[in-house]
């Protein structure tokens, strides 16, 4: 074999091997500066790759060279274009290296390509692992990227550009999830750790929108207007809506500019399970971490589930709110507290006025109570609602011969903990929405109020769950969120952003009675067993349903 010409100089080239050592039917393989390099012999020319193949690392030399340059890892069957790297069957490209022939040696430039290069190069490959929700190498690809020196910044807002709209109904937990995997990873040390973190974030997103086609957004733009935004929301009018966004952003409003009318919106009615003004928190939160370009993106999709969210206080259950929220100012100007603010005992009389009590009596309560400070009054809901979480009976969750408006799980507690988190937050800004907003934490804790254990009493499962050691708890709570081994992406979410607020919420004051049942009730949640289908329970309800059907 004739000597090769090395580009310019021998800088970035390393000597790898007499050519002797090699021949077309024995691979070899070397390493060279850290590398594991393959060599090999194809039709009189030299080539050579990444020993380990980018699937599971197994060594690729001792793999199969056909006549056409494809190159097979043994293993798996993945199979590469030996020439580039190029995949064939399989997932990630393996990395090719030139390599030249000089004074009877073999001699390969290891020089990676420029930052820019690599980073544009993994980012379309993640676009490919995340369209094919193939958690395993979204993880490689993150961890490409983080080694070519680009932020997992860069990446969510990609993949929140990317799939927008292809969420059918709008914005999901897996946005909302993302904020709070994020915060999680930032307060985190450990690579490992930190790279679970980002993949929940991604491969979440994955999952929401695998196999999805795109929804399209009206292509249509508005002069941003209040009112007419409200108006819009109330008609269910998803064009108006969003052409309302779109005009206010192509004026130059940020986020926070129309944030009052979002928030109020969000409130209008008791939607969803809360999860308008969740998703609105996480909006906020993303928007200012990842800066101006996910504001479109993320508010035409929290816009979009807004509109399609259930108006749950138009159901029989709840229409009791409607007159009660009209009653509520009224209440507020002439009820008086029960029991001293200042009192020691006014949180547990509070707590004890909601708990286990159906959903016109918490109504009755919040406003008998309205003159009371409304962090009081949060409080007291709030630990009420933890309280519930605690007793909650979990057979209810396991059965399957109950009705469709009986199917209850955890996640319909931690709906309450996570919408009073949210809650705190939008009120602290507009302490106008606070009396819509602890309303609607009343008809959270009513709800549920059917589904406890009637032979297990508050103060009981406050001492089974007691945390006493809070920093050995979150060091626990930490370990089972980035190892949880959760199959559907939604739970491992909902335990995340249960324990997130359940800090937050702490850590910006609460009294210790709320404070002991909050940490209580998410730590029994910690210990739940999740029940991620419901096989025979849907099929003896669909049975039931086509029976009734004719």
């Amino acid at each position: 074999m004739p000597d090769e010409p090395i580009d310019a100089s021998t800088a970035g080239w390393t000597r790898a091997a007499e050519l002797d050592r090699l021949q077309p039917s024995h691979p070899i393989a070397v390493k060279l500066n850290g590398k594991h390099i393959a060599l090999f012999l194809h039709h009189g020319e030299v080539l050579a790759c990444n020993n380990r193949c980018p699937h599971e690392g197994y060594p690729l030399v001792d793999g199969t060279l056909d006549a056409d340059c494809v190159l097979t890892c043994n293993w798996h069957n993945w199979k590469f274009d030996l020439r580039g790297g190029r995949t064939l069957y399989g997932g990630d490209n393996l990395r090719a290296y030139p390599a030249s022939v000089r004074n009877g040696a073999i001699w390969v430039d290891l020089r990676d390509a420029p930052a820019a290069k690599r980073i544009g190069e993994t980012l379309a490959h993640l676009d490919v692992a995340i369209d094919d929700y193939d958690t395993a190498r979204i993880a490689r690809e993150l961890a490409r990227l983080a080694k070519a020196g680009a932020s997992l910044d860069v990446a969510v807002s990609r993949i929140i550009a990317a799939t927008h709209d292809r969420l059918r109904d709008g914005m999901t937990h897996a946005y909302a999830a993302a904020d709070a995997w994020l915060r999680l990873r930032d307060a985190l040390d450990d690579d490992a750790s930190r790279l679970a973190c980002a993949t929940e974030v991604l491969g979440h997103i994955a999952y929401d929108t695998l196999r999805e086609p795109v929804h399209p957004y009206a292509d249509k733009r508005l002069q941003w207007n209040t009112h007419a935004f409200a108006a819009a929301v109330e008609a269910q009018d998803e064009e108006c809506a969003v052409a309302l966004i779109e005009g206010a952003l192509h004026a130059g409003l940020r986020f926070a500019d129309i944030e009052p009318a979002l928030a109020a919106a969000a409130l209008a009615h008791y939607n969803d399970f809360g999860h308008s003004l969740i998703y609105l928190m996480h909006v906020d939160r993303l928007a200012a971490r990842l800066g101006r370009d996910v504001e479109r993106p993320l508010l035409r999709a929290w816009v979009r589930s807004l509109i399609y969210a259930t108006r749950e206080d138009l159901l029989p259950d709840f229409r009791g709110y409607a007159d009660a929220l009209k009653s509520w100012t009224a209440s507020a100007s002439t009820a008086t507290a029960t029991a001293p603010v200042n009192d020691p005992g006014t949180m547990t009389l509070l707590a004890d006025t909601f708990e286990g009590k159906p959903i016109r009596a918490t109504i009755d309560a919040a406003l008998q109570h309205a003159a009371l400070p409304t962090e009081v009054l949060h409080a007291a809901l709030l630990e009420a609602a933890a309280r519930h979480l605690l007793r909650f009976d979990e057979a209810q969750a396991l059965r399957t011969d109950n009705s469709v408006a009986d199917n209850v799980g955890w996640l319909d507690f931690t709906h309450a903990l996570t919408f009073a988190h949210a809650l705190r937050w939008v009120c602290g800004r507009h302490p106008e929405l606070w009396s819509a907003g602890l309303l609607q934490l009343s008809l959270f804790v009513g709800r549920t109020a059917i589904y406890l254990d009637a032979d297990l009493k508050a103060s009981g499962a406050l001492r089974a769950w007691e945390v006493t050691d809070e920093a050995a708890f979150d060091r626990m709570a930490i370990a089972r969120l980035v190892d949880h081994g959760i199959g559907l992406p939604i739970f491992p979410a909902h335990l995340l952003k249960t324990w997130s607020a359940v800090r937050e919420m702490i850590g910006q004051g609460v009294p210790d009675s709320t404070r002991a049942a909050l940490l209580a009730a998410t730590n029994r949640l910690f210990a739940a067993r999740f029940k991620q289908r419901h096989s025979l329970r849907a099929a003896t309800q669909a049975l039931r349903f086509v029976e009734r059907e004719g």
